[in-house]
């Protein structure tokens, strides 16, 4: 089982990432390790031994995840129930409310989460294309509940 973080991010504008790049920085400065990957370049098997996992999402289409985050999608969906059961994990969403399907796919792999067992250190937090105050606010917030978290 892996201690450190792994800030992961799917995106299609670069958004994410700069959320997802952000959120590392917050963290290290903390004290924490944290690793940062564009979900294109991160072996979704290795989600079975991560510890804590925040993600950065966004929605992309009709609700749809972006290009780099479908495989790691699709393997979150086919996991079998309780198979994330040690895995704590945050969803920052992103998407525009212009859209039917607002964040979609940061609520569906929140729900996917869950419904395989991890626990949800925060609830998640759904965004529009004006997401800087929530971003600085959320970073707080995870940094203190993985505080909490490594104290119990």
């Amino acid at each position: 089982m892996r201690t450190d973080i792994a800030n992961l991010y799917a995106t299609m504008t670069g958004n994410a990432r700069e959320c997802a790049e952000k959120t590392g920085t917050t963290l290290r400065n903390a004290g924490f390790a944290a690793r940062v990957h564009d979900l294109a370049g991160y072996d979704p098997r290795d989600l079975l031994e991560e510890s804590t996992v925040l993600l950065a999402i966004s929605t992309w289409g009709d609700g749809e995840p972006p290009d780099d985050g479908i495989v790691f999608f699709d393997y979150v969906k086919d996991l079998g129930e309780a198979s994330l059961h040690k895995l704590r994990f945050a969803v920052f969403a992103l998407g525009d409310t212009s859209y039917d399907n607002f964040c979609q796919c940061g609520r569906d792999l929140d729900r996917m989460f869950e419904e395989r067992g991890a626990s949800r250190l925060l609830p998640r937090v759904d965004n529009d294309v004006d997401f800087e105050e929530a971003l600085g606010s959320w970073r707080a917030a995870v940094v203190m509940a993985i505080q909490d978290a490594v104290t119990v």
